[in-house]
């Protein structure tokens, strides 16, 4: 006789099994094909002002400000409202915990699902064509500029935490889950807006000065 060990999903359903080998395996998939989409696809840093700066700006700003709106939705819209999505749906879980409507659960769970794997091929391709061609060639426009980029990109650690926490990998027991996922939202939530309210900022502001050519 073998006992399957259970524990309620984050989203408060019963039943869910610890590890879910096949949902796992579809979503170490959707991770592999998203990571070598933003690793070997077209460039969305690019632009034809060539992430020069036209104006007195971090590269977090001129990156969304470019390209419209398709590095808008891609680097900004996409993340934060899955982000949203699972603050919102959180709430929702904990105000009605068994009644809470099923459409919500799921709601919660396949952003969850998607979310790690969605912000890890951002940060892979932000990494290639744009952290490390800047640090190569000492483009950084001073702190904020850094801090902006820096914070934008250490997203990828919450919501990938959140991703495992709904595939059973962390977080031992319902309440433990809860908690991990409650604890990577608001982190996630907390380096987002650092990272816009430095990304805003004008980096004259924390002493950087723009070289004018000769």
């Amino acid at each position: 006789m073998t006992t399957t060990v259970h524990r309620e999903s984050v989203t408060g359903e019963p039943g869910q099994p610890m590890a879910q080998p096949g949902l796992a395996m579809g979503i170490l998939a959707l991770t592999g094909v998203l990571s070598l989409a933003a690793l070997l696809g077209p460039n969305l840093v690019a632009s034809d002002l060539g992430m020069a700066m036209s104006m007195n700006m971090t590269h977090y700003m001129e990156l969304l400000a470019v390209n419209q709106p398709r590095n808008l939705l891609v680097f900004m819209a996409g993340p934060v409202i899955l982000a949203e999505t699972l603050a919102i749906t959180e709430l929702v879980v904990l105000f009605k915990r068994s009644s809470t409507p099923s459409w919500v659960r799921t709601t919660s769970r396949v952003a969850g699902l998607i979310a790690g794997p969605v912000m890890l091929a951002i940060f892979l391709h932000l990494m290639l064509n744009a952290v490390v061609p800047l640090t190569l060639a000492g483009g950084w426009r001073g702190p904020a500029d850094v801090i902006a980029v820096g914070f934008y990109l250490a997203g990828v650690v919450p919501l990938v935490g959140i991703t495992l926490v709904e595939l059973g990998l962390i977080g031992t027991g319902a309440t433990g889950a809860l908690k991990w996922h409650a604890t990577f939202i608001a982190i996630f939530l907390v380096v987002a807006h650092v990272a816009m309210i430095f990304g805003m900022l004008d980096p004259s502001v924390l002493g950087y000065v723009m070289a004018h050519p000769h």
